[in-house]
């Protein structure tokens, strides 16, 4: 009988766990800081980019380089912060000489930052979607996506949605999936019956032989680098896969002196085209 009550505690202890995870799932992925749209605007400027809009004066997130630069990267973040905290992507693709100039527009999610609204996988989608057809309005040429952790299964949705308009993909410790993400994580719980967002990357670059960058961290605690390594066997198409030596998810370097981000830059310079 007592063995049968203790079994009886964990199976219920299991139970609650699960609905815990299964109601509280989206506040585990999503971390997003807002901000006041006229500080938002102040910050921008003080770092010398511009606010973004769309043609209805509404958020899209901010933009720095010259307007006639010769390329045009959209980058999609992370899980965590706002779109104002990813400066660090600007300064490397000033860096960039071999391949540039290029134009940088930073993307923001709804719920993060100024931006209204709430932070699901088909929000996220909806609004990179946006951002692409707004960049594809002002010039058809197609436009190289930096997806960072999160953000790459963003950049996937676009691949599989907006093809033509993508001149390649650089993804930042990215993951196969948020569910493989999850269950490396959360081993013992039923990660792939639970999830409302899965984003699966994988498998929406599954017919994509376009220029592809995967940029990884050998010892990432966050996404391991295993997680990114089915998308770097997958593809058919020009690759450069970077594994940084020693590199845990946020400690990834971005010195564009790093002998990487040089090798990055002659790629792009090769597969990215005019």
């Amino acid at each position: 009988m007592k063995l049968f009550s203790l079994a009886a505690v964990v199976a219920l202890g299991y139970v609650g766990v699960t609905l815990m995870y299964a109601l509280l799932q989206r506040s585990l992925v999503y971390y997003p800081q807002a901000q006041a749209e006229d500080a938002a605007v102040a910050a921008v400027r003080r770092a010398g980019g511009e606010p973004w809009l769309d043609e209805e004066g509404r958020w899209l997130g901010w933009w720095q380089g010259d307007a006639g630069a010769r390329h045009r990267v959209l980058v999609l973040h992370g899980n965590a912060g706002h779109a104002l905290s990813r400066r660090y992507w600007v300064d490397l693709f000033q860096s960039f000489h071999a391949s540039g100039p290029w134009r940088v527009h930073v993307l923001e999610y709804p719920g993060y930052g100024p931006r209204p609204g709430v932070p699901t996988e088909a929000s996220l989608r909806d609004a990179a979607l946006q951002a692409l057809d707004h960049l594809q309005a002002e010039d058809s040429a197609p436009v190289l996506l930096l997806g960072e952790s999160l953000g790459s299964g963003v950049a996937a949705h676009l691949v599989a949605q907006r093809r033509d308009a993508v001149a390649g993909l650089l993804l930042v410790t990215p993951f196969s999936s948020l569910v493989a993400a999850a269950r490396h994580h959360l081993p013992l719980l039923p990660v792939s019956l639970l999830m409302l967002d899965r984003f699966d990357t994988r498998g929406l670059l599954a017919d994509y032989e376009g220029p592809l960058v995967v940029v990884t961290g050998s010892e990432d605690r966050v996404v391991p680098e295993k997680l990114a390594l089915p998308l770097v066997q997958d593809h058919r198409g020009p690759l450069l896969h970077w594994s940084q030596p020693g590199a845990d998810h946020n400690a990834i370097d971005l010195n564009p002196r790093a002998g990487g981000w040089q090798d990055i830059d002659q790629f792009l310079r090769r597969h990215i085209s005019d």
